[in-house]
């Protein structure tokens, strides 16, 4: 046996030398040099070729002004020429550099102290493999990124933003089909499987696929065996790690089929010529792999709510008919499994022998599969024996091939670098531009993106405040080993038949809360130890800091039934007692015992009782904010069942659902009203406007504090003197807009004022868009997710501002005329028109002496221009007009609106909007609208225009589609006179996008911001001013708008010098 040197291994000028030992590093020296980038080969394992970024990423670094150095490697994908023609430097010795990337844990020896380092760590589960590790990372006060937690919002759980992506999918598809070929020539077939290689053999995934299609262009043509067929190939899940599998099996012939119907095509028997050409693609999703143990239709928030309460049934209505398992799903022990050892061997036992392959991409070791090892790049394969229960690396001995590598992308490491890299590069600038801080809380991490902050392990020789849980979580499974070993080696454990001991009585608990700052999860383990019992952690949540709701969801085994129960009431007794923990036992397992069926919540003495009025899109948002603090318990009120049933589904035993009529005069329901507000901490009214004031005159009833994302109203105000006398804060305006803009432009505002500069021209604009992809199918570029009346009435409110010391109005019938453009980047071209009356928010904002005070809604180009044609035709007047009723086509109708004959309407038309705003558009938006066809018309009161109008509206391409988003924007405008006299152009922009799987931008932009307040107010209502409130003071809007940046929705500020010729212009 014989070792290489570094040198041979990575370097490119040393000879070959057989014998050796390392070379020694300079001595390092702490802190590095600012603006230098290190990127460090890897050397985990010799199929470790990929880097963090390739050469093209360095270069554009280089271009910024950025010394990159590169340590060389002989086993990269890239070579060392490569990067030295990118501009990096190639040496070995790093310590030059501030901040060192890498893509695996480094090396403990070789972590350079006092710098920033970037890669995969795997500490931030308290993985007992990662603690040698982030010992090293403390003593020797490096700043630790860890990839796995840079997400859009900085707070794990969100999703990421530097990863992998697809490629394990890609990889481990490739690998099972050569996989495939060998065992099926071990069978006695020989199919075109078998001329593909493993996906690192190929120089690119392209050249991968190209082998992939070959073989799918074999098939096509000369078919598979017959024995093989039909061939059904199942995927499980719809994530990247599946879409990637599923991209390469997609090269061969296939054809799509839901798993339901997989008995069918299993009963037309062994392959015909036409099945034995093409695969049969099928993706299993939550609803195939499981029901309700109750037999009710299978809904898949309540699954996820509740998977105690679901059973699994992939075992018996898909795998008997699947040939292979590719398995790409996330999985946890809160679900069930696919399927076991024992659904294997019961299948084959009754004939159901055509599971021939099982593609384990995710490798959780006892996971939803039953991979019994894991496999490696050179050695992928072996085979199960279901009948033996034993395992071979032979591909000739009998059983079911199983594929499980567990580092996929590095077959595939040019491409998996470069998308990598893609990812990462934004962020290193930032990053490079200091130095490690020497202590805790002293360095410029604060300044850092808002994805990278949340990323930042430790720093300065101490856990940040977002990761201090790892010290408490590795006692406690450390403990949890320890305890293993004792309760193995317990004599007083049950004895079971043959004289072998009794497997442990078991309960899974879900417990939510303050689990670490509590050191709740610590007292747990002292209870089940003092029990001689053992937890073991199957998953945790931990919230963005030590003081954050986490949810730890662990299993309590102990000797026997009876003394686990012990065990469990003295958990949940001491639940009773702890501020901020829940705890839900989630069915209970013993031995020969299948699941219980009883689920439990213990909720704190302290719980805090939120009441949230409403059920619309914002209100999701909200309470996935408010629950994660553990301490919250939410009852949602509304008069729509089904949507707040849905919430109550969605979000767990947490939120419960009331049906409450906010308006009813009923005495029952007046009373319910009643005792729900006096029971309730505070009260979330997101119901309509015009019904806040009926709430708030409850809440200062009962003492209770309120909030709402609405404007404060006239009658609202009425209520400023009861709620102050009452000691209630009634806050308003806490949404997007209200509420964001008022904040972030108070802020700006006051900032402006302290350092003595005078205010010249404020500007505010906001608007709720599609994306732009999304825009393109409406021709007033704007789409709907509620009835559009309300957008419709809008368009013709009156608005009043101040511009260069002058007042401006402008009346609701003329509105859409006052446009002007704004290009808010260089891909936004919008159309901004004033909102109603800026004059009374300049004297809230302080602001009545600016010579221009105005604020405005965003639209794309060419909606007012439409708008404004309809609102000429009438086609917005609110009715009702008795001359439209019984008209039975759109044409009639439209005729009648205008007072015109049938055969006279498209000059009618032309007439009234020729040579005005929107003219040149106007006709044919009225052609788009089908108001000049014999269609039907829709089945609403047609005597009032407006709710025709609406209802013409509500056509497929003014929807959001499945997939497409919305978007918010918001941009504000100061131009200051500084102090010396030199004037400033302050600028703030917003652009927010949602997560098409997620809430829409508006709802979680609305819905957060309600949240933060409401959770303000919840901690501490003594810091605000009691009565009807807006968030137009500091109190307020400083720790709203540090909140809502950690949630990813920040303002990006920019200043820049401006001339006084035209400086309060708009």
């Amino acid at each position: 046996m014989f070792r290489l040197t570094t040198s041979l291994l990575y370097g490119s000028m040393a000879a070959v030398r057989a014998h050796g030992t390392k070379d020694a590093h300079a001595k390092a020296v702490a802190g590095g040099v600012p603006g230098v980038l290190g990127v460090r080969r890897e050397d985990k394992n010799k199929w470790e070729r990929r880097a963090p970024l390739a050469p093209r990423h360095v270069q554009e670094l280089v271009k910024k002004g950025i010394k990159v150095i590169v340590q060389p490697s002989t086993r990269r994908v890239f070579t060392d020429n490569e990067y030295k023609q990118a501009g990096a430097i190639l040496q070995e010795d790093l310590t030059e550099c501030a901040t060192i990337a890498a893509v695996k844990e480094v090396p403990i020896e070789l972590l350079l102290p006092g710098r920033t380092w970037l890669f995969f760590s795997h500490t931030i589960k308290a993985q007992a493999c990662g603690m040698p590790l982030l010992d090293a990372v403390l003593q020797k006060k490096v700043r630790l990124v860890d990839y796995e937690c840079i997400t859009e919002s900085g707070r794990r759980g969100d999703k990421r933003l530097v990863a992998f992506g697809n490629f394990a999918g890609y990889a481990g598809a490739i690998d099972f089909l050569r996989g495939l070929g060998e065992r099926f020539l071990a069978l006695g077939y020989s199919t075109p499987f078998l001329h593909i290689g493993s996906a690192f053999m190929y120089p690119s995934l392209d050249e991968a696929k190209r082998a992939v299609s070959l073989a799918g262009d074999a098939i096509r043509e000369h078919g598979l065996p017959p024995a093989l067929c039909p061939f059904v190939a199942v995927f499980t899940g719809r994530g990247n790690v599946t879409q990637g599998a599923l991209d390469i099996f997609k090269l061969l012939p296939f054809e799509f089929i839901d798993p339901g119907d997989l008995p069918k095509l299993h009963e037309q028997g062994v392959g015909s010529a036409d099945n034995c050409r093409k695969l049969y693609l099928s993706i299993a999703t939550s609803e195939h792999m499981v029901r309700h143990k109750d037999g009710r239709p299978f809904d898949k928030r309540d699954y996820y709510a509740q998977p105690d309460q679901y059973e699994p049934i992939f075992q018996d209505a898909v795998l008997p008919y699947s040939t292979v398992v590719i398995n790409g799903m996330y999985w946890d022990a809160r679900y069930p499994r696919l399927f076991t050892h024992e659904d294997i061997h019961r299948n084959v036992m009754q004939g159901h022998d055509r599971l021939l392959g099982v593609c384990d991409i995710t490798c959780d070791a006892d996971g939803s599969v039953p991979t019994r090892q894991f496999t490696s790049i050179e050695h992928p394969f072996f085979v199960y024996n279901a009948l033996s229960d034993a395992t071979s690396c032979d591909l000739d001995d009998p059983g079911i091939l199983f594929h499980a590598v567990d580092h996929l992308p590095s077959e595939l490491p040019r491409e998996a670098s470069e998308h990598f890299g893609n990812c990462l590069l934004e962020f290193l600038p930032a990053l490079v531009a200091a130095q490690a801080p020497e202590t805790p809380n002293s360095g410029d991490t604060a300044s850092l993106p808002v994805p990278v902050r949340g990323a930042v392990v430790a720093e300065g020789g101490a856990l940040t405040r977002e990761y201090e849980y790892i010290a408490q979580l590795r006692a406690v499974n450390e403990r949890s080993d320890v305890e293993e070993t004792l309760m193995r080696q317990d004599q007083h454990r049950p004895v079971g038949p043959h004289g072998v001991q009794a497997p442990p009585a078991c309960a899974n608990l879900e417990i939510t809360g303050h689990l670490f700052d509590t050191r709740f999860i610590n007292k747990v383990c002292d209870l089940v130890e003092s029990h001689r019992g053992r937890v073991q952690i199957m998953n945790i949540d931990v919230g963005g800091g030590v003081k954050d709701s986490s949810r730890a969801l662990m299993v309590v085994m102990t000797h026997t039934q009876d003394s686990l129960q012990t065990t469990l009431k003295t958990i949940m007794d001491a639940a009773q007692e702890e501020p901020n923990i829940s705890v839900r036992r989630a069915g209970e397992t013993t031995s020969g015992a299948g699941q219980g069926d009883g689920s439990q919540l213990v909720e704190s003495k302290d719980s805090k009782k939120i009441l949230v009025l409403g059920s619309g899109f914002v209100v999701g948002p909200l309470i996935e904010y408010l629950l994660r603090d553990g301490n919250n318990v939410i009852t949602v009120a509304s008069i729509m069942k089904k949507e707040m049933e849905a919430l109550s589904v969605q979000y767990g035993h947490r939120c419960q659902s009331q049906y409450l009529d906010v308006l009813s005069t009923d005495a029952e329901m007046e009373e319910l009203r009643d005792q729900m507000v006096k029971e309730s901490d505070v009260i979330v009214s997101l119901v309509p406007a015009t019904m806040h004031v009926g709430v708030a005159q409850l809440a200062v009833k009962h003492g209770k504090h309120m909030v709402t994302a609405s404007y404060v109203s006239e009658d609202m105000e009425k209520l400023h003197e009861q709620a102050k006398q009452a000691g209630v804060v009634i806050i308003n305006e806490v949404g997007l807009d209200p509420g964001i803009d008022h904040m972030s432009a108070m802020k700006m505002v006051e900032e402006a004022k302290a350092e003595g500069s005078e205010i010249i021209k404020f500007s505010s604009l906001c608007g709720g868009l599609p994306a732009p992809e999304a825009a393109g199918s409406s021709p007033i570029g704007y789409k709907f997710s509620w009835s559009p009346r309300g957008v419709l009435t809008a368009a013709k409110n009156a608005a009043k501002w101040s511009q260069e010391g002058q007042l401006k109005e402008i009346p609701g019938s003329e509105l859409l005329t006052c446009v002007r453009p704004l290009a808010l980047n260089n891909a936004l071209a919008l159309d901004v028109l004033p909102n109603r009356d800026s004059i009374s928010f300049a004297r809230l904002y302080g602001l009545s002496d600016a010579p221009t005070f105005f604020r405005g809604t965003l639209r794309y180009r060419g909606f007012c221009e439409r708008m404004y044609a309809a609102s000429q035709l009438g086609l917005l007047e609110l009715g009702p007009l008795p001359r439209l009723a019984g008209k039975q086509s759109k044409k009639e109708w439209m005729a009648a609106l205008l007072e015109t004959p049938e055969d006279n309407l498209r000059q009618a038309i032309d007439e009234r909007i020729a040579g005005g705003f929107g003219a040149k558009v106007g006709a044919s938006f009225i052609e788009w609208l089908g108001l000049l066809s014999n269609e039907k018309m829709p089945s609403v009161n047609i005597e009032n225009p407006i709710d025709v109008m609406t209802s013409l509206l509500q056509r497929e391409e003014m929807l959001y589609r499945k997939g497409e988003r919305d978007m918010v924007a918001m941009y504000h405008e100061l131009v200051v006179r500084l102090a010396n006299g030199s004037y400033e152009r302050r600028t703030a922009t917003l652009i927010e996008y949602a997560d098409p799987k997620g809430a829409t931008a508006m709802a979680r932009t609305v819905g957060v911001t309600a949240a933060i307040a409401a959770r303000l107010v919840l901690e501490d209502a003594s810091k605000f001013q009691a009565g009807v409130q807006r968030p137009l003071s500091k109190e307020w809007y400083d720790p709203m708008l540090q909140l809502l940046e950690d949630e990813g929705i920040r303002l990006d500020e920019r200043a820049e010098p401006a001339s006084a010729e035209g400086a309060a212009a708009l």
